[in-house]
């Protein structure tokens, strides 16, 4: 998948969803919808003990962090949903489709009512379009598309010029509804894929009133099977939604209380009022008495958007974010505005504040979000500009210089530089920036404006994050979860200005503060499809380690969503079996990691709204409670490290290395065999990680007293040393740095593709494929004192790129070239004694008795147990044999979870309640 926005999470800007040119564009018209009929009560299928919400937190029990509420542990297994524009279903029979709305605001006399046709090709047809207010039946809206006028007068396509690359509009004079004329629109794939906000909206003159019931009717016949968002809004920015037909959220809402799952996390708007103004508290409130009136047990989550509006921004332009490039479609306040800060802070105090004064019986916890797709990584990372060029941030850059190095003369050293001055220092330019005097990673002294600056960003974002978390800390008086997105380690190993332009670099700072329970992200967009590993985008397990829950946000795009083209669309699944494959893996992941999770309704159109999907959760009721109860911690015997000191000195274009290294990387680690952990180096020095085998894929910036701690922390385990380790050093020689941190004498090579071919002893030891990138990288490092017997691949040169070596502190394995593969990795399993439960590419994850299985191919996988107990099937029951050799016959994308030892089985009866 070409990465482009892959980002999740939601914001609400100045009360209402703001349209964004991510996989939020489809939300834009997203709003608190009124419930047209009042929905029943859940409370006889739902358990109440949890409510009231005394106490919602995350506590460490027997070294493993709980979600624990009210004094009980319990799964943290959520629902993710909104309240949004309905959608109506249409096909080859046209038909009339008829619903009534409330208007939640007023139009103003500019109303408009929106078609959309979702990102699947074909035609649609439409005709007798009608809007009446449904107590007095006077007509608002009428057409019947009789004439080229007709439809001229008023309807609007969007986009209206080139960006339009999937639509065509025209009138048929013989078709529609009674033979006399309709509209057809034709869809068709995008060049490139990427398919615009296609819709038709009607002129904006619609009267319509708030309080006051519409009905809308129209005739739709579509070539195919498929779904029409259809929405009234007030333009403006952003648009205000009116109403539309009901929406599948409270549909959904109680499918998971029927599953079990009470915890419901949502969108909420943001009241901003100008100063003088008061807040308005009604939609917050519409959307939770939503929730509770599909599951009166529901214990609330809601996801605050912390971007401010518009007027904001424009009251205050020098704290508003500023790129090298125009062209940036949003604008939000710079994380590093004091006052940005302290206005946020004081409006996110008010709206806990309220909420818990009038639902806090319901409320565990709170989600701030913001900057890029809500997930508190800088606006556009995943662009070609570079920011943040605003006043405030020069101002701020200063300050942060200061702080670090008090002096002129203490800043003119570090940076090699007698030029430069605390008071008048500048940012880096983008030239600078964007340069590669050393080649793709950054050299302390030399280049050390540019490390800095990439740390100064990491702190930007690490303390206004921990700033808004004490907020809601405070707030909530330490009663409530505080949960937010950060931390994306591995993910952002993809970006191609550097992983630092993310702001995600300063994790252990973010896990030192207090006043944070939950960390999470999606699930990584890499590798996360049928017959893949589903990894964290962080470095899941030191969160753990911490005291935090790590929480997978699911947005598997199911078979009810066929048509979404949101960033992972590619690796969703198109069956309700696939679908069930991917959730049962999914969830299995992360009960044996014991992480929590929330199932995502992205689209908000109902991609969960199926209860066979949520027979999947029930299923694993029974594995849940055994994993909070009795399970162990994870504590896998292998262990894949990233440095976040290192990352800062990834330059500009350094993707080339870190996009296979660190992103890519979790494609061969998921599949070597056996699980793994994620950590941060940290863990690794303070000598915390138990991993008989260790994998540092970004160690290249060490102090002598890290690389002396490392050697001591690590005696005894393998160690794999990935590109350049220990190669960025203060004013030591490299080469003297990097042999004492590897036990390798290793050369710098100019001009040498970075591609590694297994040698004879390689292809003995189970090597069979050459891997790496094939194009000459700078630096790139052979080890010149290896013997033969030593060298598993070498380079096109004939250089040692891949050497085995046995020291005193244990087996050491060099990669120079950017990459590992799964056959690499068993290998280094062997060597260092690590159980591997399979012998070839399998997904595995285990924990205690489980152990899970996502088939990577078809075929049967002999699955190793490690025990000779006799081996269960959880979900049916079925006897497997006894261990250790289980043969699992398998087809690719498939989930089998195994049960060693005493038989435990999924809790059936719960599983047929679901489909209730």
């Amino acid at each position: 998948m070409t990465h482009k926005k892959p980002m999740s999470g939601s914001f609400l800007q100045g009360g209402f969803w703001n349209v964004r040119n991510t996989r939020w564009a489809l939300l834009a018209g997203i709003w608190i919808a009124v419930v047209t009929v009042l929905l029943p009560s859940q409370a006889d299928e739902a358990d109440s003990t949890l409510a009231p919400v005394r106490t919602a937190r995350v506590r460490v029990i027997d070294g493993i962090p709980r979600l624990v509420i009210n004094g009980q542990p319990v799964a943290a297994r959520i629902f993710w949903g909104a309240p949004g524009r309905g959608v109506v279903r249409t096909g080859p029979v046209g038909r009339e489709i008829t619903f009534e709305f409330t208007a939640l605001e007023d139009g103003e006399g500019q109303a408009t009512l929106h078609l959309r046709f979702g990102s699947l090709p074909g035609l649609i047809l439409i005709d007798s379009v009608r809007i009446v207010d449904a107590a007095t039946g006077e007509k608002l809206f009428s057409c019947d598309f009789e004439s080229d006028a007709e439809f001229s007068a008023n309807w609007h396509v969007w986009p209206p010029d080139k960006r339009n690359t999937v639509g065509h509009v025209e009138r048929r004079k013989d078709s529609g509804e009674n033979g006399t004329g309709c509209l057809a629109v034709r869809l068709q794939e995008p060049p490139g894929g990427q398919w615009p906000d296609f819709h038709l909206y009607s002129r904006p003159s619609l009267p319509i009133v708030r309080g006051h019931r519409y009905r809308v009717t129209l005739w739709l016949q579509a070539d195919t099977e498929r779904k029409v968002s259809i929405a009234v809004y007030r333009p403006g920015n952003p648009f205000v939604f009116l109403g539309g037909p009901p929406g599948p959220f409270p549909s959904q809402v109680r499918l998971a209380a029927r599953a079990g799952v009470n915890l419901v996390s949502f969108p909420v708007p943001m009241p901003w009022p100008k100063p003088g103004e008061k807040p308005d508290w009604t939609a917050v409130d519409v959307i939770c008495r939503e929730v509770l009136e599909s599951n009166a047990n529901a214990l609330l989550i809601p996801r605050i958007p912390m971007d401010p509006p518009a007027w904001w921004i424009a009251a205050h332009p020098d704290h508003a974010m500023k790129w090298d490039q125009p062209g940036q479609d949003r604008v939000p306040a710079s994380v590093a505005s004091t006052l940005y800060r302290e206005e946020a802070a004081a409006r996110l105090r008010d709206l806990v504040l309220h909420l818990e004064q009038v639902w806090g019986d319901h409320v565990a916890g709170y989600h701030p979000c913001g900057q890029n797709t809500g997930e508190w990584f800088y606006e556009d990372t995943w662009g070609n500009a570079l920011s943040d060029y605003s006043p405030v941030t020069v101002e701020a850059w200063q300050q942060w210089l200061k702080s670090k190095y008090a002096t002129d003369e203490a800043l003119q050293r570090a940076w090699d530089n007698p030029a430069v001055r605390l008071s008048t220092v500048d940012l880096p330019t983008p030239q600078r920036r964007r340069s590669q005097p050393s080649g793709l990673l950054h050299r302390p002294r030399s280049e050390q404006d540019l490390i800095d600056f990439a740390e100064f960003q990491q702190d930007m974002m690490a303390d206004c994050v921990c700033h808004l978390a004490k907020t809601v800390r405070d707030a909530s008086e330490g009663r409530k979860l505080v949960v937010f997105f950060y931390g994306y380690t591995f993910e952002f190993g993809a970006i191609h200005n550097g992983a630092a332009t993310s702001g995600h670099y300063a994790l252990a700072k973010v896990l030192r503060s207090p006043d944070i329970d939950i960390l999470c992200s999606p699930i990584s967009y890499w590798d996360r499809g049928l017959g893949g590993s589903a990894p964290a985008m962080s470095a899941a397990e030191s969160v753990m380690r911490a005291g935090k829950l790590w929480l997978f946000e699911d947005d598997t795009r199911t078979y009810l969503a066929k048509d979404s083209r949101f960033p992972g669309w590619i690796d969703g699944a198109d069956t309700l079996p696939d679908s069930q494959s991917l959730l049962l893996r999914n969830t299995a992941e992360v009960a044996l990691r014991h992480f929590g999770t929330w199932w995502m309704d992205l689209g908000a159109t109902g991609w969960f709204d199926d209860p066979e999907l949520w027979k999947v959760m029930c299923n694993l009721q029974q594995l849940d409670k055994t994993m909070l109860t009795l399970g162990p911690a994870f504590t896998p015997e292998v262990a894949a490290v990233v440095d976040e000191k290192s990352i800062l000195h990834a330059a500009f274009g350094s993707d080339v290395v870190t996009r296979p290294l660190i992103y890519e990387v979790r494609r061969p680690l998921g599949r070597m065999g056996t699980p793994y952990g994620q950590y941060l180096l940290f863990d690794v020095l303070h000598g915390e990680i138990s991993a008989k085998m260790l994998v540092f894929l970004a160690a290249w910036h060490l102090s002598k007293g890290e690389r002396d701690q490392l050697r001591k922390t690590t005696a005894g385990k393998l160690k794999i040393w990935c590109y350049a380790p220990g190669f960025l050093t203060e004013r030591e020689d490299p080469k003297t740095a990097m042999q004492e941190l590897t036990g390798f004498e290793l050369e710098e090579l100019v001009g040498t593709p970075a591609w590694a071919e297994p040698t004879d002893r390689g292809r003995q030891l189970g090597l069979t494929e050459a891997f790496g990138v094939k194009r000459p990288i700078q630096p790139l490092f052979a080890v010149v004192d290896a013997r033969p017997g030593e060298i598993l691949a070498t380079y096109p040169n004939g250089a040692a790129a891949v050497v085995l070596r046995r020291l005193p502190d244990g087996p050491s394995l060099f990669v120079g070239v950017p990459n590992l593969t799964s056959e690499l990795l068993r290998l280094a399993a062997r060597q260092a004694g690590v159980h591997l439960f399979c012998q070839e590419d399998a997904n595995i994850y285990a924990n205690g008795p489980f152990i899970a299985v996502h088939a990577a191919r078809d075929g049967v996988l002999t699955i190793d147990t490690g025990m000779p107990t006799h081996v269960w099937d959880y979900l049916t029951g079925e006897s497997l044999g006894q261990g250790p050799s289980i043969p699992l016959a398998m087809k690719k994308g498939d989930t089998r979870i195994l049960v060693c030892g005493e038989r435990i089985v999924a809790t059936t009866a719960e599983s047929s309640r679901a489909g209730e």
